[in-house]
Parts: C-alpha cells; sequence; structure tokens
C-alpha cells in the first residue's frame, strides 16, 4: 500500500530524505516552506518514501520494498495521483539501488538519464556592479516593483513563484529574487527555488532578447550577494552537465561544484505503442 502523509507527519520520514539534502528542495517540503507530497509505505514506520517537491520527486529509503514499488506505480503511472500537470517526471534517488526499481515503477515509461552538477557558493567572486551595462539596473523583486504599471513582469516569473512557493505573496514572505532592468524591461531574473535554514537553492533566466550580454551572471551574482548578507550560510544551485552556459555563469559567482548526479526523467504523458 501506499499512504499519503499528512504535513504534520512530514518528520517522520525526515530521515530517509537526509542523504538527498543536498536537493534542498526536499528539505524545504518537509519544513513546509515548499508544497509538495510525501508518499510512504508505512505511515507508522515508513521504510520507503517517495517526494514529489517543485523541483521534481525524489525516491528514499529501502529500495527492495517491491510492494511499494508496484503500489507507487499504481498510484503515479494508472490513478495520476501526482495531477494532471505533472508532464514530465524527474527522480533523484539514494540509494542508487532504487535505479534498478525504475522499469517497474515507471512501467510502461522509460527512463532516461541525465547527469547533473551541484553548486554551493559561500563567498561572491563576481563584482556585479562593475559589469553593470549603461542604462541598466538592479531591483529586487518586491511588491512595488511587481505591481509597476508601467512595467511588464514576465510570465516566467510570476510562474516561478506560484510554482515553487504557492502564491507570489508566499514567495515575497519567504524568499526573495532580484531582476536586472534594461531600457524599462525586465531583462534577467534570478530567484530562490527553496530555502530550508541556512540554506536556499537559486535559478536564473535571461530573455532571450538580452542573452551573451553577461546578465546573467551579475544578476545570479546580486541574488547570491543579498543571500549572504541576510544570513544565509550558503547558496545552491544545480545544472545539466551539458549545460555550459549555466555552468559558466555558476562558475563566475563564485559557485563551487560540490558533486556529480544522476537524475532520471519519465515522459508521463507521452503515447506508448500498442504493439
Amino acid at each position: 500500500m501506499v499512504h499519503e502523509l499528512r504535513p504534520s507527519e512530514y518528520e517522520s520520514v525526515r530521515s530517509l530524505f537526509q542523504p538527498l539534502r543536498f536537493h534542498l528542495s526536499s528539505a524545504a517540503v518537509l519544513d513546509g516552506n515548499n508544497p509538495g507530497q510525501v508518499f510512504v509505505d508505512d505511515p507508522d514506520g515508513p521504510q520507503s518514501a517517495f517526494m514529489l517537491s517543485p523541483e521534481g520527486g525524489y525516491l528514499a529509503g529501502d529500495p527492495d520494498n517491491r510492494s511499494f514499488v508496484r503500489a507507487l506505480h499504481r498510484a503515479i503511472v494508472v490513478e495520476g495521483v501526482l495531477g494532471e500537470e505533472v508532464h514530465v517526471l524527474s527522480l533523484v534517488v539514494h540509494p542508487a539501488r532504487w535505479r534498478g526499481q525504475l522499469s517497474t515503477l515507471l512501467d510502461p515509461h522509460t527512463p532516461s538519464e541525465m547527469r547533473r552538477r551541484h553548486y554551493v557558493c559561500r563567498r561572491v567572486r563576481y563584482d556585479w556592479r562593475a559589469h553593470l551595462p549603461d542604462g541598466c539596473t538592479v531591483r529586487r523583486i518586491d511588491r512595488r516593483l511587481l505591481d509597476m504599471d508601467q512595467l511588464s513582469v514576465p510570465d516566467h516569473v510570476t510562474g516561478w513563484m506560484v510554482n515553487n512557493w504557492g502564491s507570489a505573496e508566499r514567495f515575497l514572505e519567504g524568499g526573495f529574487g532580484f531582476v536586472t532592468l534594461c531600457a524599462g524591461e525586465v531583462a534577467s531574473w534570478s530567484l530562490t527555488d527553496c530555502v530550508s535554514g541556512d540554506g536556499c537553492e537559486i535559478g536564473i533566466r535571461t530573455a532571450p532578447a538580452h542573452r551573451r550580454r553577461g546578465l546573467a551572471t551579475l544578476t545570479a551574482a546580486a541574488a547570491v550577494e543579498h543571500a549572504l548578507a541576510h544570513g544565509f550560510a550558503m547558496v545552491g544551485w544545480h545544472c545539466p552537465e551539458e549545460n555550459r552556459g549555466s555552468i559558466g555563469t555558476a562558475e563566475k559567482v563564485g559557485f563551487l561544484r560540490e558533486r556529480d548526479y544522476v537524475a532520471y526523467y519519465a515522459m508521463l504523458d507521452e503515447q506508448q505503442s500498442s504493439s
């Protein structure tokens, strides 16, 4: 059987997900900072668990619990317990033996592997003010900025807040973000994905028309600078191994490579062959 835990029961699985805490989103869900779902084999003494966070899914605990794997397969693939909006399921697992269960868990969908990097920054090494182009300014995201009539805030910014935090209000209360404005446009933006304890993780996005100007680096540097000056001891960053742009941005800012890991992806809405 599979049981979905109530938020008040999340503490019972914290030790199972502890090895995955380098994905801070997993801890943020357990803290109640980010929305999510947690499923276990036994709510009174969980040995195997699955979490869906805004940043993806996590499998933890005993990977040899075949009854849990079969029941979780039914819940995810057959019953659609994750909701119609989850079209692509990404998974990070611990221990690695979970890999052997993925074909059963996701059947008939075939998981693919993606090598990823995890970076951490504890000191900014990039002077973003010295690289700010003429006509551009860096602003913290707050209610005043979001409500500016003369500024068109990209849907990606507001969607990021809602997806990761549940609402813009919760983001403004518990997270932070910065934008670079150029000629009256939001050219680049960096927001917190999640917060847990004295750590946070951020992401970065630049509008296509403003790319290759170094704006991602300076916007991310401003966000990290703010975090480290306001009580955070570390800032995390995740990116695919082949995303050289993201890697270059992180390393210019001052992020140091902590680890490499594998994520698994499956298209839950793909049409399967009936032959």
